[in-house]
């Protein structure tokens, strides 16, 4: 089984080659965030996705992707269609509780599945790293089962924020990502830099529970924020 991809292949890559083709079902796509499920020919979702976007994005050229992608356009896809190399820091690796209508979307009668937290970096070469996001995947069972390895505990990192604040720069995370994610020779100020970001870790992680237990209530919005 290939682990999680850090570097430029994306989710959606790993998802065709093992279910064929894959459709993105946006079911919401707003200023706050964008909720979809990655289904398989047959319609059943392989994985259930929330972005949350910052209050604004990093740039013009972002601002023009997210319009492609909020009238359709795949994330990672459209991202490397406009030139940009894509990376994830992972933040968090977890067990998550199915709700109901997630058991109906994955036609899985397992109650957890693993679930993921990652800043979306995309970069040029011309430019730092920006993240576009921070995205919630849920994973149906059958595809990555509801276990913690050793690798999941590996690339968890601080957030981009704390590694800021003790001195690392985003091209700095970019490139060390890209490296196996190596840290070795930094461990204490990385250290430092990871407990500070749990506090940020936990709330974006209750945000993202709250809003899959919420779901119902965000999709009964008006129509006009699609």
């Amino acid at each position: 089984m290939e682990h999680f991809p850090l570097v430029n292949r994306l989710h959606t890559d790993v998802l065709k080659e093992n279910y064929g083709s894959i459709e993105a079902d946006v079911i919401r796509h707003n200023d706050e965030f964008r909720e979809a499920h990655l289904v398989d020919p047959d319609g059943v979702s392989r994985t259930y996705a929330v972005t949350f976007f910052p209050d604004e994005h990093a740039n013009e050229t972002v601002q023009r992707i997210n319009e492609k992608i909020r009238s359709g356009g795949a994330i990672g896809i459209t991202f490397r269609e406009h030139d940009y190399a894509i990376r994830k820091n992972v933040l968090d690796v977890f067990v998550f509780n199915l709700t109901d209508w997630l058991q109906n979307a994955f036609q899985t009668d397992e109650r957890y599945a693993k679930a993921r937290l990652s800043e979306f970096y995309a970069k040029t070469p011309e430019e730092e790293p920006v993240i576009y996001g921070d995205v919630l995947e849920v994973y149906t069972p059958d595809f990555r089962p509801p276990i913690i390895n050793a690798v999941d505990t590996r690339q968890i990192n601080p957030s981009t924020e704390q590694l800021e604040d003790k001195g690392f720069t985003r091209d700095e995370v970019w490139h060390r990502i890209g490296n196996e994610n190596d840290w070795t020779d930094a461990q204490q100020t990385y250290q430092e830099a990871r407990v500070n970001s749990l506090p940020f870790v936990f709330n974006l992680q209750e945000k993202a529970r709250s809003f899959v237990d919420n779901r119902d209530h965000h999709n009964n919005d008006t129509e006009e924020d699609q």
